[in-house]
């Protein structure tokens, strides 16, 4: 537990002078007077050039800052080196092997969960049917509400677009949250912006490709210049995204304008993100990486599983969109980069020893870390059948991924595993969760990926139902008072409650729709009722994993909406489905696969 020290204990470095609704707050630090010492927290978005200590006095560096009333995290940074504040007692782990200190300025209002002012209507949504689990369903609808109260509009200042999802945790926008938020916002595009945005991030593309992971919603800034130490990127998701747009709606007219985007992004990674000692692999950093603290030692520059694997996804996902467009030049020159990513990959990640794909390192070895990265490499097709086959024995291992909540980002078997999560260090997670689905139905292992989806909803569902938390585990800025049944940003892989965040110390953040509406909207779609939608091609797959009435009214498939709604009985599934247009219905049940032509309006039918 966090131990709570009184404020007079912080006085000897940090004074406060407070007002009715703000403090000015006088840092102090020892130095020499040679020195350039700045202070950086949560107050600056950890900007470590915005605010530097100017007035010296016998030793000491001070600056006054104006901050609303809350709680702050801080360091100061001493010539470069980031240094908590040695005199204040009050410290929280920094996710690494340090510690932030903690301030409280005046007196903290009572926080309050973000509102959107306009109510969403929810006959707008597709409506989900499951007979045996109305809880889900009541998830289902909170997720959607979560997201709803975390929209947000642009200004003349940041130049984004009229609205967009937003993660709603901070004043920034990331292109790792943002495009998970859009593969579930998909189903809800009659009330939220979904696909355009991802505009926000193109609209801020420089010429040269480069599009950073992170923006100020303030002015739409970048945080920091990319350099050789941080390229600062996210992973590049983009064209994956664009491709599941498509396959929704059938719809290309993006498809001018994006293509030339993708390309460019791509090749700045390609430019910039590879050197020698890699092999032609790609590196980032943890921050890059979206898995903050996963272990990394000796990763470097050389090699990382995941974002070499989302860079193959990146060009397999262009070549084919360049083909949909027309752009056979485009098409094979990506479909070639894709090639040759995969080769490298596999000769230079594949442990053949362990079964496993791994980061290399900077000294030509692997690292030995089992992380939930890997598992790109099933997304972006570039593991072999045999190879898929081993990497799918880890999920399904106890020692490994396969716990009470599945699945940690990384494996039990690790040294650095955590059963309360610590974040990365075995906390689950919906967008790796999300990936790793889909990956298994690239190939062709639907039941799994099912059996993946329902043990997360289900864990989802009972935490929000049953989850009493200790409050002293709360962050600060989440100590709501009207209660916190909720849907959180990770789990616990081994206890029935949310994972700690990277201070192994306080839950991690609450209302994260954000991307945990995976789980309870896009999984629930996908994996539990079973429904992969190929508008391109006017065709729905419908995996039947249930044994209730279930199935989805509603719901967006190309210009129109359709209702599909099953009835299984003992030894026959009886079907009705409604649509305006004419599709093909593929029905996947007990390993063989009927085929129907819906016709425009009520279909009614049984298969036995």
């Amino acid at each position: 537990m966090l131990k709570i020290f009184p404020l007079y204990l912080l006085l000897s470095a940090v004074s406060v002078f407070a007002s009715a609704d703000s403090v000015t707050v006088k840092f102090t630090f020892k130095a020499d007077s040679s020195h350039t010492v700045f202070i950086a927290g949560s107050f600056n978005n950890w900007n470590s050039t915005k605010h530097r200590l100017s007035s010296y006095d016998n030793g000491t560096w001070s600056i006054k800052i104006n901050l609303p009333a809350g709680y702050y995290y801080y360091k100061f940074i001493d010539n470069g080196k980031w240094i908590s504040d040695p005199r204040n007692q009050w410290k929280i782990n920094d996710g690494g092997n340090g510690f932030n200190s903690i301030l409280k300025a005046g007196n903290p209002p009572t926080p309050k969960r973000a509102k959107n002012k306009k109510k969403l209507y929810r006959a707008t949504l597709p409506k989900p049917v499951l007979e045996a689990n109305p809880e889900w369903v009541q998830l289902y609808y909170a997720a959607w509400e979560m997201a709803w109260n975390k929209l947000k509009n642009s200004t003349p200042e940041n130049g984004f677009v009229k609205r967009y999802l937003d993660e709603g945790f901070n004043d920034l926008i990331y292109q790792w949250d943002t495009n998970f938020i859009v593969a579930f916002a998909l189903y809800g595009r009659k009330s939220f912006p979904t696909i355009e945005s991802l505009d926000n991030f193109y609209k801020k593309q420089r010429p040269d490709g480069y599009i950073q992971r992170v923006y100020h919603e303030k002015d739409g800034t970048i945080v920091q210049e990319p350099s050789d130490t941080d390229p600062m990127i996210n992973p590049p998701l983009f064209a994956w995204l664009e491709l599941k747009y498509y396959y929704m709606t059938a719809d290309t007219s993006r498809f001018d304008d994006v293509l030339p985007v993708l390309v460019k992004y791509y090749k700045w990674i390609e430019k910039n993100c590879r050197t020698r000692i890699g092999g032609g692999l790609y590196y980032t950093t943890n921050l890059g990486s979206g898995m903050d603290n996963i272990p990394r030692e000796g990763v470097g520059k050389a090699g990382w599983i995941d974002l070499s694997a989302q860079q193959a996804l990146a060009a397999k996902s262009i070549s084919e969109i360049a083909g949909i467009n027309g752009n056979t030049k485009t098409q094979k020159l990506f479909q070639q980069k894709y090639n040759d990513l995969n080769k490298i990959m596999s000769t230079l990640c594949w442990d053949s020893t362990s079964g496993y794909y791994r980061d290399l390192k900077e000294d030509g070895s692997l690292s030995t870390t089992t992380h939930i990265g890997s598992y790109w490499t099933l997304l972006s097709e570039t593991a072999s059948p045999e190879q898929f086959l081993s990497l799918r024995e880890y999920l399904i291992n106890p020692q490994e991924y396969w716990r009470n909540h599945v699945l940690p980002a990384l494996s039990s078997s690790d040294p650095n595993y955590s059963k309360r999560g610590h974040y990365w260090r075995g906390g689950v997670w919906a967008p790796t969760n999300y990936m790793v689905v889909k990956g298994l139905e690239n190939y062709g292992d639907y039941q799994l990926a099912h059996s993946i989806a329902h043990n997360h909803i289900s864990n989802i569902s009972r935490v929000f139902e049953n989850f009493i938390p200790d409050k002293d585990k709360i962050a600060f800025e989440e100590r709501y008072n009207d209660g916190y049944k909720t849907i959180w940003e990770c789990y616990s892989p081994e206890l029935m409650e949310p994972a700690t965040r990277w201070d192994n110390t306080f839950y991690s953040r609450q209302d994260f729709v954000g991307w945990s509406g995976l789980g309870p909207i896009a999984m629930l779609i996908e994996n539990i009722i079973g429904l992969t939608l190929r508008a391109d091609k006017d065709m729905i797959i419908w995996h039947i994993n249930r044994t209730d009435r279930h199935g989805v009214s509603n719901l967006p498939f190309g210009k129109h909406y359709i209702d599909l709604i099953c009835m299984p009985d003992d030894e026959y599934l009886s079907f009705e489905v409604s649509s305006k247009k004419e599709f093909e219905l593929n029905i996947i049940w007990n390993d063989n696969i009927f085929r129907r032509t819906i016709n425009p309006g009520i279909n009614i039918f049984t298969i036995e």
